[in-house]
């Protein structure tokens, strides 16, 4: 059964925080108001501190809004953790778990969801052959150059086969480890643009 596509609306949201040094607060995020549709390819521009990062994390269910609502779907998703929410998102920072090696790295959101050893056993190793990391899964993270960690980030967003797909300036990271084609190759991929890939030639031949 092929997955429903969800696109993601946010309605008059807002994030405020409290300066430390001042005591005032501000908002990080005022009154934005974004439809996405499904299989979209959309990217946020904007200065230092206007607000993108806060967004991106709102959406993935890292930060809540103190004002308006978030939708995917036609599903209100403030109150869900991110585990609960059909989303993924690659952080700058690479954000990787220090004590535990490649593997359980990527497994991680698979476990969460209670999926079974078989079926996690099997998704991760193809995610990681997908990005040119099979052999390297019972390394830890600090074994791994920057490139490679990132690649490790990339998989553990892809490998729980999200509806939304989020980037945190990710992609100027990807050009270092050569992987700006294969993302691109994947949205179009999820979008319905192309079929199903199975290996990293496939997927470049998607993005060209």
């Amino acid at each position: 059964m092929e997955k429903q596509k969800k696109g993601v609306r946010l309605d008059h949201i807002s994030k405020i925080y409290t300066d430390p040094k001042t005591g005032k607060e501000f908002y990080a995020v005022q009154d934005t108001t974004l439809d996405i549709e499904p299989g979209s390819f959309v990217t946020l521009l904007g200065p230092s501190g206007c607000g993108k990062t806060t967004t991106l994390r709102m959406i993935a269910g890292f930060e809540s809004p103190d004002e308006g609502d978030i939708y995917l779907g036609d599903e209100n998703i403030n109150a869900l953790t991110p585990n609960k929410r059909d989303t993924a998102m690659v952080f700058q920072s690479y954000a990787l778990l220090p004590h535990i090696n490649v593997f359980d790295n990527v497994a991680y959101g698979l476990k969460i969801r209670k999926l079974p050893k078989e079926e996690i056993h099997e998704r991760v190793m193809n995610i990681l052959k997908l990005v040119e990391m099979e052999g390297m899964e019972s390394r830890m993270t600090n074994q791994l150059s920057g490139g490679q960690q990132q690649r490790v980030a990339l998989a553990r967003a892809l490998v729980i086969e999200p509806s939304v797909l989020l980037f945190d300036e990710s992609l100027s990271l990807l050009k270092i480890a050569g992987l700006t084609t294969l993302v691109i190759g994947i949205v179009l991929i999820k979008s319905g643009t192309q079929k199903k890939a199975s290996s990293k030639q496939e997927v470049a031949h998607a993005a060209v």
